[in-house]
């Protein structure tokens, strides 16, 4: 499945840039040439291609959306996210005002990527790998971003960096979601069409109203995401939190009697095993439940990962599950893969009604808030817990919580003691508490070694990167009018980098594997629907997400509708599968000729110790994974470009 495109202003290359891509359907004209393949025959993923050539009134289109507006690209756009429909991806050429227009939706799993020489040429893809495979473009145009590349191994950068339009090459761009590019002779322009409406359902008021639209707007969701099955059976990733659970189960419910699939990914670990969960929901729903176990051939799949994408992958692990579902999917005959990613932030938790009732200086709402955290309240570090008197027990969480709101407060001892003191004449702080809190911490870290420290792989040549900062905002653009203190950290997390180059990722797999992946909670009725709920309604009596609890009760049964945990990667999983990455990649990586180019030898060297090192708890460990892994998919995308020049 494939939209792209070649635009030529230079005669004299035309006969060097042609893609060699099956097509199934083309429209060309004089200077120009667009292919789609896939999209036509698939109503899940909406596309859009027009030619307004000089000589014709109307434009000539290719679409599978009934267009209801008619004008430029960008109205007819306008016109579409007003309707409530989406489109995947779209591509606009006027041989009139000569310019060629890119455009994707919000929520778009396809990722549409340009290479833009004024003069010469523009390329346009949904395949990243289709415009480095150009002859052209691989003598010219494959040049490092090196500011992705410090992103990519820098912790502290990889947020700012990411949220803009680049890729990892200098001269190829990729689309932002909910965005138009247009291309001209004088360069690149991005303006944004998709807006976000946060009092759309400001008529829905109670819990019960706001757990009935979200019941339905979910209901639609799945829906469309399960269109286009072949007659197939259905595969649902089901993990056993609640947003794949809530995913499979209202797969059921608007699927009384198809075959469905349910697949987990059963952990070889104790401290990660949710199986009973998922079976639970496969029980109630009736699906034929399988306990897959992960593929373990992490370096080959990074490797060919790396090939389908171009870039180097995002992952904070091995992203090795992702081809085992989707294999496992494809064996039992199944077309689409549905899944939960993307619902803890989409969907919310309400916990931010902490930062708020702090902020605002709201006290009593503080102490209500905490006091319906106790029955929740993780008391791992409190021995004895159940046989404390309730008094002692909430007592622990207002005191566990101001001192996280004091040591978070910022760096300077300014800040400490102003948070303190702010604390202590408004709550019932105890200074005790505090004291005996403080003493532990500090002897924890002197008995403890020290691997908090190093926050980037990135060599000394590599920080000298004078770093003036994207010049575009993916996030700050898609806000619009909306208030960034209310609504910004929401949106970082919705639209966050590792987000999208994850659905993206996965858009290529499947294409590969011949299964679509497809994600319900990355919708944006149902984001919308959400952010209208207030803090307080998604909080509830101390659980968190109680507004889609409410609408999914009927559906789930009662241990994963209840339940608060989350099974974490902090563990022997994470340690295991990094340590088994390591060792099936470390000769490759030693033996590099360009990653030292880019990654400080002693410093990935430092986090293998901490790795192999089995004092450290794996708690501290989880950033040494993130920085092993980060270099290994580095590592695989330099050998590959490497081998594609």
């Amino acid at each position: 499945m494939v939209l792209q495109g070649i635009v030529y202003y230079d005669e004299s290359i035309k006969n060097q840039i042609a893609f060699d891509n099956k097509y199934d359907n083309k429209l060309a004209g004089a200077n120009f040439t667009v292919l789609e393949a896939g999209f036509g025959k698939n109503s899940f993923y909406s596309f859009l291609l027009g030619i307004q050539k000089k000589n014709l009134s109307e434009p000539e289109c290719l679409s599978n959306i009934k267009l209801k507006h008619s004008g430029s690209f960008y109205a007819r756009l306008k016109t579409l996210d007003a309707s409530g429909e989406s489109l995947s991806v779209g591509a606009w050429i006027d041989e009139t005002q000569q310019t060629t227009s890119l455009a994707r939706d919000a929520f778009s799993p396809v990722p549409l990527y340009y290479l833009h020489i004024p003069g010469k040429f523009s390329i346009f893809s949904s395949s990243l790998s289709s415009i480095t495979g150009l002859d052209l473009v691989r003598k010219d145009y494959l040049e490092p971003d090196l500011f992705q590349i410090l992103a990519h191994l820098d912790l502290r950068k990889e947020r700012a960096l990411s949220h803009s339009n680049g890729t990892f090459y200098a001269h190829i761009k990729s689309v932002p979601p909910g965005h138009m590019v247009e291309l001209s002779s004088s360069g690149a322009s991005i303006q944004r069409y998709v807006s976000f409406n946060a009092s759309k359902w400001s008529s829905v008021r109670t819990a019960g109203e706001i757990g009935e639209a979200l019941f339905d707007v979910f209901r639609q969701s799945v829906d469309r995401c399960s269109l286009d099955s072949g007659g197939k059976p259905f595969a649902s990733h089901l993990s056993g939190g609640l947003d794949s659970s809530s995913v499979s189960a209202m797969l059921r419910f608007n699927n009384p009697d198809a075959a469905i699939h349910t697949l987990h990914n059963k952990s070889r670990y104790p401290d990660t095993d949710e199986s009973h969960f998922a079976q639970a929901v496969a029980a109630k729903i009736h699906s034929v439940h399988h306990e897959v176990f992960q593929s373990e051939e992490d370096f080959e799949l990074i490797r060919l990962q790396t090939s389908l994408s171009a870039q180097p992958l995002a992952s904070r692990l091995s992203p090795a599950l992702l081809s085992t579902m989707l294999l496992y999917g494809r064996d039992l005959g199944c077309k689409v893969l549905l899944n939960g990613n993307g619902g803890d932030s989409i969907i919310g938790s309400g916990m931010e009604i902490f930062q708020h009732a702090f902020e605002t200086k709201n006290w009593a709402l503080l102490k209500e808030i905490l006091a319906k955290r106790v029955p929740y309240f993780n008391a791992a570090p409190y021995p004895g817990w159940e046989s404390f008197p309730a008094e002692k027990q909430h007592f622990l969480v207002r005191q566990f919580y101001y001192y996280n709101r004091i040591t978070r407060s910022g760096r300077s001892p300014l800040a400490l003691a102003r948070t303190y003191a702010e604390l202590a004449k408004n709550l019932d702080l105890s200074h005790t508490y505090m004291m005996r809190r403080g003493i532990t911490s500090l002897l924890n870290r002197r008995n403890k070694p020290n691997v908090h420290g190093q926050v980037n792989l990135a060599n000394n040549e590599l920080l000298e990167l004078t770093d003036t900062g994207p010049q575009f905002s993916t996030t700050r653009s898609l806000l619009g009018e909306l208030d960034p203190i209310q609504f910004g950290a929401l949106f970082d997390d919705v639209f966050s980098p590792m987000v999208s180059w994850s659905t993206e990722n996965l858009f290529d797999l499947g294409n590969h594997y011949g299964i679509s992946s497809r994600s319900p909670m990355k919708d944006k009725a149902l984001f919308e629907l959400c952010m209208s709920v207030p803090d307080l309604i998604k909080y509830g009596e101390g659980r968190g997400r109680e507004h889609f609890r409410m609408a999914m009760k009927r559906l789930l049964p009662h241990e994963v509708y209840n339940r608060t945990s989350k099974a974490t990667l902090s563990s022997q999983y994470g340690q295991e599968m990094t340590s088994r990455l390591w060792n099936q990649a470390k000769e490759s990586v030693m033996d590099s000729s360009r990653l030292w180019d880019f990654v400080d030898r002693a410093k990935l060297l430092h986090e293998v110790s901490i790795l192999n090192n089995p004092h450290v708890a794996y708690s501290q460990k989880t950033k040494t994974w993130l920085h092993i892994t980060r270099a290994i998919t580095l590592s695989c995308w330099l050998d590959w470009l490497s081998g594609n020049k």
